[in-house]
């Protein structure tokens, strides 16, 4: 079961037979394994074959089984997210194949004690949601939460995407919870953020063309027939690319639509000489080969450079999750720091090798970089004069200056609310003191201002003295004792548990999808629930005696006998 894979059969109902001369039946993994291993146990075949009315083989038990594994491995975590000091809950919600809206539960915390500490982002359960109404969904959080055993009084933080029923400050989900809780701050996810920051910049006219381009091209070879022509290029190449097909664009995840780009970019030779034998067919897909030929220009070639690959190392590195709120703003501050510094040099060396680069490709196609023409009023086009202008200029101020320019602001914007709710925690890491860390000890500790103030200055002083440098909350929350920083501590673990990122929620989505799939999608939720706890959290020891001892707790007639 941990493995995620299905149990139940066509027909896994009645007596099992072990003849050789009756005809195979998929009788489900959960039967072949039982026969598989009958055959080195004769007294477990003998056991199974006899007429012995219980035999605990039947789907009822079956799915008695699976719900004690998911409750046994969900009270061993909901204990350790009760004996931490605080949380915060991630949640995300998702269609299955089965047309049902399901609400993803997870939370955030911190566990282990002195230099073992680390963070957990761990999987609680799914819930049927019949309604996208921030109330509705609310409620089901609080509900989910409570019905697991978590004492939500320790509740510090929300995490969520920046959907209007989601993060609203009127009706939102984030609102009505803070209204119960009102300690648990909103985090809008770091990686959506980032997301929309990228997509904003790319807005501008000529790189939403080259990326709708990039799409249409995966849409065309996305054949049997026309893949077969594009793998025949790719073998008669003289390089080996390390992809052997186009990647699709991804709306939502930043990472995938880069590599759609860079699969593309190396695979550029071998896709124009597809294109160029397709449009040799005689049928209309020669047609359509053809246009997508003409469409490559020079502003594609060079919105096709690597300004794309800017924002993927922070990508990457904001759905870890021991990344704190701190090390994101910071990871943040650095992807502008060096984003100005391109800015800063673009008219020097760094366009000029995307521009070279441009040329290259579009010499493949027999083309060259110009400016197109422009008509007298063209409001779509940028206010430039192109007398007396070279093609690089022109397309180093429209493109790549605009785009860089575009990215710096939306990443200042976006993450501006990030760096808001870590004002008051940035005194935990340097002075001086600020007005926000009063407000922070007054919102989080119920106690005096003053002994706080002077427990923070034998914590700097403790830091200066041995001349450690926490980069981040956790690095930090290990450095300090809680018997001689009880306050401080409990401050640094906040910091710790406040949400960065929804990654772990959609994680869960991939799970869900092996889980429930198309000939699995009348489940009940009960054995959904149990299902994935058994597949998400195979590092939670459970033995066979912790299972047979919950199920005999049970009011039952029969005899569970280990």
């Amino acid at each position: 079961m941990r493995q995620g894979l299905a149990l139940r059969g066509h027909r896994d109902s009645g007596p099992i037979s072990f003849e050789s001369e009756c005809p195979y039946v998929n009788e489900g993994n959960f039967r072949a394994i039982l026969k598989y291993k009958a055959k080195d146990l004769a007294s477990f075949k003998e056991f199974l074959e006899s007429k012995n009315r219980y035999k605990y083989t039947s789907s009822n038990i079956q799915n008695q089984i699976i719900s004690s594994c998911g409750d046994l491995i969900l009270e061993k975590i909901v204990s350790e997210i009760n004996t931490s000091e605080c949380f915060s809950i991630l949640a995300d919600e998702t269609t299955d194949v089965s047309l049902k809206e399901q609400l993803t539960l997870c939370v955030r915390f911190v566990t282990g004690t002195g230099k073992n500490v680390y963070l957990r982002e761990v999987f609680l359960k799914y819930i049927v949601i019949h309604s996208l109404t921030g109330k509705d969904i609310a409620s089901s959080i609080i509900n989910g939460l409570n019905s697991c055993g978590i004492d939500c009084s320790k509740m510090v933080g929300q995490g969520y995407d920046g959907a209007s029923n989601m993060a609203g400050h009127v009706k939102g989900t984030q609102t009505i919870v803070s209204e119960n809780f009102p300690k648990a701050i909103y985090v809008h996810c770091a990686a959506h953020s980032l997301n929309l920051a990228v997509s904003a910049a790319c807005d501008i006219r000529s790189i939403r063309n080259c990326l709708g381009i990039v799409e249409k091209m995966y849409c065309f070879f996305n054949t049997p027939k026309r893949q077969d022509m594009l793998l025949s290029e790719i073998e008669e190449s003289d390089f080996n690319p390390k992809s052997k097909s186009l990647k699709r664009l991804c709306a939502t995840r930043w990472v995938e639509r880069y590599s759609a780009i860079h699969d593309f970019v190396e695979l550029y030779s071998c896709v124009v000489s597809a294109l160029d034998k397709i449009s040799e067919w005689k049928d209309s897909t020669a047609t359509d080969a053809n246009i997508l030929s003409k469409s490559m220009d020079s502003d594609f070639f060079v919105s096709l450079q690597e300004l794309f690959g800017y924002g993927l190392p922070i990508c990457k590195l904001l759905q870890k999750v021991e990344l704190d709120l701190k090390e994101a703003v910071d990871l943040a501050e650095v992807t502008v720091t060096s984003t100005q510094c391109l800015r800063d040099n673009i008219e020097q060396e760094e366009f000029n090798k995307m521009f070279r680069e441009a040329e290259k490709m579009a010499d493949v196609v027999g083309a060259s970089i110009s400016i197109k023409r422009q008509n007298k009023i063209n409001k779509n086009r940028p206010n430039l004069c192109i007398d007396n202008i070279t093609p690089e200029k022109y397309y180093r101020i429209t493109i790549a200056i605009s785009f860089i320019d575009s990215f710096i602001e939306q990443l200042n914007e976006r993450f501006l609310k990030h760096k808001n709710i870590l004002k008051g925690f940035g005194c935990l890491f340097s002075k001086p003191f600020t007005e926000e860390f009063d407000k922070l000890v007054q919102y989080y500790l119920d106690t005096d201002l003053q002994i706080v103030t002077a427990e923070l200055l034998l914590w700097h002083t403790k830091l200066e003295r041995n001349k450690e440098e926490p980069k981040n909350a956790l690095e930090a929350l290990r450095l300090c004792n809680n018997e001689i920083f009880p306050n401080i501590h409990r401050l640094i673990k906040i910091l710790c548990t406040i949400p960065v990122s929804t990654a772990t929620p959609e994680r869960t989505f991939s799970c869900l999808k092996r889980l429930k799939n198309y000939l699995r999608s009348t489940m009940t939720e009960t054995r959904l629930n149990g299902l994935t706890m058994l597949a998400i959290h195979g590092d939670v020891p459970l033995t066979a005696e912790e299972v047979v001892d919950d199920l005999a707790k049970k009011p039952r007639k029969l005899d569970f006998i280990l």
